[in-house]
């Protein structure tokens, strides 16, 4: 196969996930030319990346993105999302594609019956897996996340002294995420230096956890690209994320982790990838997992996932620093 189309739009942590398939295409066919496909936003995920050859961004028009695709001609497409914009898009280019299997109805009834039917093995070697025909093997070599030179930060630019700990504070849905309060706590209780990474929603949070801590907590939401919050952490002694995008780029340096789980569940198979971590989350309630990719609300109105959370492991490994 001389050009090979990889098809993921979002979002930025299954973009990271998909990172080792990217890897095993190419080192499977070496002279091969490796495109991909992504959202716009999403196109700075794959700077730097040595085994892709182009990235091709969707601008909200699938129609003029098949005609730019059809002009290049790819041999294969590789179908990392499966939605119908993948399927639609991969109609359009006259050809039938290599899929994953995301295992919906399966995450579906770990949800609504709390049967768990789900493969016991990581999201990426499920891929691996459903991917068999195209002869690629995993080399257990993890994600890939790469930061350009002009990205890297010095930590000590923005006011660290000596050993510090990130604390990506966001996630993509409310459940996911540590309430206030429990942030407070964590805060509060960890004897080292915090660096908070997010987005603008999280920057809310961390002017108000700076502002409580101020000889501690050095807050940077909104303040960098995604390379640049890549870079302190890769610096940092260890990261603290809950299950978000964060995490997973976390994991791609091979950063040891504690992640906070809310309303979705370690056995979905999308924890940290080929690193060390240690999950955080409350055990004992019945109503865990409640949803499979996050919300907005609590279905039950205690959201005792994350307020009833024991931090206890993440304070101790910090007091050890």
């Amino acid at each position: 196969m001389k050009k090979i189309l990889c098809i993921r739009f979002s979002s930025i942590g299954d973009i990271i996930l998909t990172t080792p398939i990217v890897r095993a295409l190419k080192s499977t066919y070496p002279e091969a030319e490796i495109h991909v496909v992504t959202k716009a936003q999403n196109v700075q995920l794959w700077d730097g990346n040595p085994y892709v050859f182009a990235v091709h961004a969707y601008d909200g028009s699938i129609w003029k993105l098949a005609n730019k695709l059809r002009k290049i001609g790819f041999d294969a497409i590789v179908d990392l999302h499966k939605n119908l914009r993948s399927h639609l898009l991969s109609a359009l280019l006259f050809k039938w594609p290599f899929q994953i299997d995301k295992f919906t109805a399966e995450r579906k009834l770990l949800v609504k019956k709390k049967i768990n039917n789900i493969p016991k093995n990581h999201l990426v070697d499920r891929n691996f897996d459903s991917l068999k025909s195209l002869g690629i093997v995993n080399d257990q070599q993890g994600l890939d996340f790469f930061i350009p030179k002009n990205q890297e930060l010095n930590p000590a630019d923005i006011g660290v002294k000596g050993k510090y700990i990130v604390y990506a504070i966001g996630g993509q849905h409310i459940t996911k995420v540590l309430s206030y309060p429990k942030m407070i706590e964590l805060c509060d209780q960890i004897n080292a230096q915090i660096v908070l990474i997010g987005d603008e929603w999280d920057a809310h949070y961390g002017y108000r956890l700076s502002t409580l801590f101020p000889e501690k907590v050095i807050d940077y939401c909104n303040k960098t690209t995604i390379a640049q919050s890549a870079s302190l952490m890769r610096q940092a002694e260890f990261v603290i994320t809950h299950d978000s995008s964060m995490m997973h780029i976390a994991a791609a340096l091979k950063k040891k982790i504690f992640v906070i789980w809310g309303s979705t569940h370690i056995d979905f198979g999308m924890y940290p990838y080929q690193t060390e971590f240690i999950s955080i989350s409350n055990e004992e309630l019945a109503c865990r997992p409640c949803t499979t990719q996050g919300t907005n609300f609590c279905p039950l109105y205690h959201f005792d996932c994350m307020n009833k959370i024991s931090l206890e492991p993440i304070i101790s490994a910090a007091a050890s620093l």
